[in-house]
């Protein structure tokens, strides 16, 4: 019987291929983006649960609590703290640390020819305690495990490194190796790790020895006994099975209370962190992993969701809307025997039919689907047709599926009473069969005027964002940075050959831009009658730093240049942390910086103050800064190019000659500048991958509403065939009657408006909230998205409404 089922229901299709047509590609629609996003998702949840005993990983952060500035989270702690908590609590098995660096990496190959590799995007080179190993297991393919980060000066590659490294060689074949650091580090190669799988945060691919930081340039990269700063150290802990967490959580923000410096009222506190969170929790940011946004993997599923409805509806509408015509049907197989439940198993074979098509065809969409969004998935994802998740997700979703779109309609259907069946009747009242498809219609269009809303409101946002003065001008500055294994007074010479060529109007050293992801952070003094401290950002520039970026100074002057720390400027934020209520009042005052807490601690004077400025994205409020000049630190070239009167020619001249002084003064090492106006800009990049996603949805959402409202403007269209016919004879103009078809359509459209604009204000304030800074939501956005929906429904109902106005009125009236 189910053969016959299947044969009746593809011969149905066969007839029906405009309305069979549009389902498919509408499910198919639907189900791609379904399949799509459970890959993403599905690869994300898998992020680093191939450890042993992940359960007890945790990674141990920091949290800095001021009463007038909030919870300042970071993923870091001072660089002394690891060996200071080893072995210092109970049901702590393992301790490890971690400090991830950017080399310069240089091999000898046979033929003596040396091979130089540069650090990519993330940071693959990392200092780590012999512990680490311990923590997170490696498959070993040559070396000793438990040795093999013991002694000084030794690494372990990963076997992709190895073999970029050494070419391809036996694993064994690679011990005893020297790979070169910064020119002037030689390390041996002590073992060999197998590649961990891409779904990890932690894809290091070099490990050094703690041991070789002592008595080495390495050394330079941390601040061992600077309890006031946070550099790049991470510790990791494995407690043992049934450890008491939150004891351990309760020692651990003691300890921080007590060693950690800080401003007065200032609440330290070190916390655990368990694996599990470190993928999904921006608030801990580093610079090697992946963070996946729960909100916006939320935001996933509910749009592969809605538009998996959206293209569910569209089958219950056209469904429902032929069954005038299948009504006959229905009567005949009633009076022959068959009985409301297996009519309902037909109709349901005749939907799975349908939905099994339109997988078999998202199937062939996929991998276009993740090539086009690949920007903003993580690397990694691909479709494993015959993975069990991947069958089990297709097989469920194929039921949900059908179930969703076909029930409704099966059950509608074989209600139908023979007698008025054969009649041509359905028996059921029509104001019931219209309010449902006018619901459903408008519904679809609720779903895609929140998308529409949604992707104005986040492109003003992103707009807003990258045109607001940020008190710091970003336009025609390209910046770079220096190796800094070389001598620290090789800037300073690129610099005086930058300064010659004809388009560059001026030359900054510093330690990064104004604005950046990876300032440095300390604390800063001043002590009067109390003793009050501000938790700050720390940069460091020459004397050009504020003319160059246009900072404006409120009191004060500007910094001089000057090889160590001897004056500092504060932004008037830092001012009224430390107590000043005028900034000029800042100015001369001795304050003390968190960066000088060994024995010699060195008071510096403040010489100038700064009006406040953003140094990171508008997601953030502004936070106190101090900036200060060292020659040791300043390596970081800032170039302020002059663009009046210049051709975009002599502009990749201008690019061209700071490349070969770039190469005069650091020879072979790779150049790659920025354009600063593109650093900010990708600061943004979650939000431009958010309107990317909404943009997306909105597209797929309105094409599949688009293809049930033609199908249901057709149909409406052929019911109406003998109606349309006597107007035109009456004398109706072919406007009259594309109106009269259009005018439900279009009222349907404007009722989703209504509905749709509540729904999507509150969904994009909740969004807007997670700014410090945003733009208002406008009215015009509500009613600019409503003209555009309107406008897609007319252009798609027109089509059919004109072609039924354009017929005939004779063929019309004696069509039966």
């Amino acid at each position: 019987m189910l053969k016959s089922y299947i044969k009746i229901a593809w011969r149905n299709l066969l007839r029906n291929k405009v309305y069979a047509a549009i389902n498919v590609i509408g499910l198919a629609l639907g189900i791609s983006a379904c399949l799509v996003i459970f890959l993403s998702v599905h690869f994300e949840l898998s992020y680093d649960n191939f450890h042993p005993g992940r359960e007890n990983i945790y990674r141990i952060v920091s949290q800095l609590n001021s009463p007038d500035r909030g919870i300042s989270k970071m993923s870091r702690v001072p660089d002394s703290a690891p060996e200071a908590l080893s072995n210092k609590f109970a049901g702590v098995q393992t301790l490890a640390a971690i400090h991830p660096i950017r080399p310069k990496v240089a091999v000898s190959g046979s033929n003596g020819v040396v091979k130089k590799f540069e650090s990519g995007s993330k940071p693959d080179v990392v200092i780590a305690s012999p512990e680490y190993f311990s923590i997170f297991q490696y498959t070993w393919l040559a070396g000793k495990p438990g040795t093999a980060l013991q002694e000084p000066f030794k690494v372990v590659l990963t076997a992709s490194k190895a073999v970029k490294y050494f070419g391809d060689l036996p694993a064994e074949k690679y011990l005893g190796k020297i790979v070169y650091y910064n020119d002037s580090i030689p390390l041996t190669v002590a073992g060999i790790v197998k590649d961990l799988p891409q779904n990890s945060d932690f894809l290091f691919n070099d490990f050094i020895s703690f041991a070789s930081v002592k008595n080495s340039p390495f050394e330079n990269e941390f601040g061992f006994g600077q309890w006031g700063m946070f550099g790049g150290t991470q510790a990791y802990v494995k407690l043992n099975p049934g450890a008491d967490t939150v004891l351990l959580n309760r020692q651990l923000a003691a300890f921080a209370n007590e060693r950690v410096l800080g401003q007065d009222g200032v609440s330290k506190a070190f916390r655990l962190q368990p694996l599990a969170d470190i993928h999904f929790n921006g608030d801990y940011t580093d610079e090697f992993g992946h963070k996946a946004h729960l909100p916006t993997m939320y935001g996933l599923m509910a749009i592969a969701l809605f538009i998996l409805i959206i293209a569910a509806i569209n089958f219950i509408n056209l469904s429902t809307a032929q069954s005038v015509e299948r009504s006959k049907e229905i009567g005949i197989r009633k009076v022959l025997g068959s009985n409301k439940r297996s009519l309902v198993v037909y109709f349901l074979t005749e939907t799975f039919l349908l939905t099994t098509s339109a997988v078999l065809l998202s199937l062939l969409a996929v991998k276009p689907l993740l090539e086009l969004f690949s920007s903003f998935m993580p690397d990694g994802v691909s479709l494993h047709l015959f993975s069990w998740p991947t069958l089990l997700f297709l097989l469920l979703l194929t039921l949900f599926t059908t179930l969703l779109s076909g029930l409704y309609p099966a059950k509608i259907l074989s209600s139908f009473k023979p007698v008025q069946s054969l009649k041509g009747s359905t028996g059921v009242k029509g104001n019931q069969r219209g309010y449902l498809r006018i619901g459903l219609v408008v519904f679809q269009f609720t779903i895609s005027l929140v998308f529409i809303i949604g992707s104005l409101v986040i492109n003003n946002q992103i707009r807003y964002m990258l045109n607001k003065d940020l008190g710091f001008t970003k336009d025609a500055i390209i910046t770079f940075d220096t190796n800094r294994a070389y001598a620290k007074t090789l800037p300073g010479v690129l610099a005086e050959k930058i300064r010659l060529l004809p388009q560059v109007e001026m030359v900054s050293l510093s330690q990064g831009p104004p604005s950046d992801n990876g300032h440095w952070g300390t604390d800063l003094k001043y002590t009067d009658k109390t003793e009050l401290r501000a938790n700050c950002h720390l940069e460091f520039g020459d004397e050009n730093y504020l003319p160059l970026y246009q900072l404006k100074l409120v009191a004060g002057r500007n910094l001089r240049t000057s090889d160590t720390i001897s004056e500092v400027l504060i932004n008037e934020t830092c001012a009224k942390a430390l107590g000043f209520k005028n900034p000029a009042d800042a100015v001369g005052k001795f304050v003390e910086s968190g960066m000088s807490d060994r024995p010699s601690r060195k008071i510096i004077p403040v010489v100038g103050v700064l009006a406040d400025f953003h140094t990171v994205a508008l997601r953030d409020q502004i936070k106190p800064v101090f900036i200060a000049s060292s020659q040791d630190i300043c390596r970081f070239v800032n170039v302020k190019l002059s663009l009046a009167g210049f051709t975009g020619e002599q502009l990749q001249r201008t690019i061209a000659g700071i490349r070969k002084a770039y190469a005069s003064v650091y020879p072979g090492e790779k150049f790659d500048y920025h354009f600063y106006d593109d650093t900010i800009r990708k600061f943004y990049e979650r939000e431009r991958q958010m309107e990317q996603l909404m943009n997306t949805g909105m597209t797929i959402a309105i094409v599949i509403s688009c293809l049930g409202l033609f199908g249901l403007a057709a149909f409406t269209a052929r019911q109406r065939t003998k109606e349309i016919g006597i107007r035109k004879v009456l004398g109706a103009s072919v406007s009259n009657i594309a109106a009269l078809l259009s005018k439900d359509f279009l009222r349907y459209v404007f009722i989703a408006a209504v509905l749709a604009s509540p729904i999507a204000w509150y969904a994009m304030h909740k969004w807007l909230q997670g700014f410090a800074y945003s733009a208002p939501i406008s009215w015009w956005m509500f009613v600019l998205a409503g003209i555009i929906a309107m406008f897609i429904a007319l252009v798609t109902v027109s089509f059919q409404s004109v072609k039924a106005a354009l017929a005939n009125p004779v063929k019309s009236l004696k069509a039966e």
